[in-house]
């Protein structure tokens, strides 16, 4: 009798191990596959980063940069120091340097840009323009554009040095071949300082040149038509002011930066299409 007790004490210890086992199995079923998805779907939001915010702007500030230099009473230089403070209010005032292409849609098209857009403009070809600005351009991941007179390639910056300021996010315009007043020129003379400065900097860079600087502001109308027949999509001069869509093209205004530009009136420049002159 003690045995048979025995027994049938395992087989019910059995019976409720077996029951707690189909409990269990019970608790962990799979969610169904639709719960699945939209776990996942949550996860790979969360994960995403966020594009970046762009609008139509009212207009666009071009600043216009030369030397980076310590003369004093010459405001087509600025300081080191200058330059440096204003690159950093750049970034810290959350600033998006574009391309001169991106204008051009904007321009053309109404295109939407970044946020605060500006574009940086370089002209002449200085060495500083390699040794300071591109080492904090690059700091900063900002794009810009040196405007060099192609015939001078080799004085200041050598063709390799322009090659590694392309990789790292300056562009390279033409500002004609030897920096000649262009409205002075006949017509001829005028077509061969175009013409031969797109035609070396296109073959030196493997690019298609399609900016171009007037030397000193000089240009006319003979100057534009030859500009079209190279096919240079965007001019710049150095007339005062912002552009706006709708603007032409080939008479771009920009925003002069020299030693007399302090933070103030660097600040005002890129905030106020009337901008006040610096006394």
């Amino acid at each position: 009798m003690k045995k048979y007790a025995s027994l049938c004490f395992v087989a019910l210890a059995l019976i409720l191990i077996a029951g707690t086992g189909c409990m269990k199995a019970a608790v962990t079923t799979p969610a169904p596959v639709s719960e699945k998805i939209n776990t996942e779907s949550v996860s790979q939001a969360q994960t995403s980063s966020p594009a970046q915010a762009t609008a139509v702007p009212p207009g666009v500030p071009i600043l216009m940069y030369h030397k980076i230099g310590s003369e004093v009473n010459n405001d087509a230089v600025i300081s080191p120091a200058k330059f440096a403070e204003q690159m950093a209010y750049l970034h810290q005032h959350g600033y998006h340097p574009v391309t001169l292409d991106e204008l051009h849609g904007y321009l053309t098209e109404k295109k939407p840009l970044p946020l605060k857009p500006v574009v940086l403009t370089f002209d002449d070809g200085y060495r500083d323009t390699y040794e300071i600005a591109m080492p904090l351009l690059k700091k900063y991941g900002f794009r810009s554009m040196m405007f060099i007179p192609a015939g001078d390639v080799g004085k200041n910056i050598s063709w390799g040095e322009l090659r590694e300021m392309k990789a790292a996010g300056m562009a390279i315009g033409s500002h004609s071949f030897s920096h000649r007043d262009l409205d002075q020129l006949t017509r001829q003379e005028q077509a061969a300082q175009i013409k031969k400065a797109k035609e070396l900097l296109d073959r030196e860079l493997n690019q298609n040149t399609q900016w171009f600087c007037y030397p000193n502001g000089s240009f006319d109308e003979t100057t534009k038509k030859l500009l079209i027949e190279q096919g240079i999509t965007v001019a710049v001069t150095i007339n005062p002011g912002w552009v706006k869509a709708g603007d032409d093209l080939l008479t771009l205004k920009r925003v002069w930066v020299g030693n007399g530009v302090t933070i103030e009136n660097f600040a005002e420049r890129l905030t106020r299409p009337d901008y006040r002159p610096v006394n």
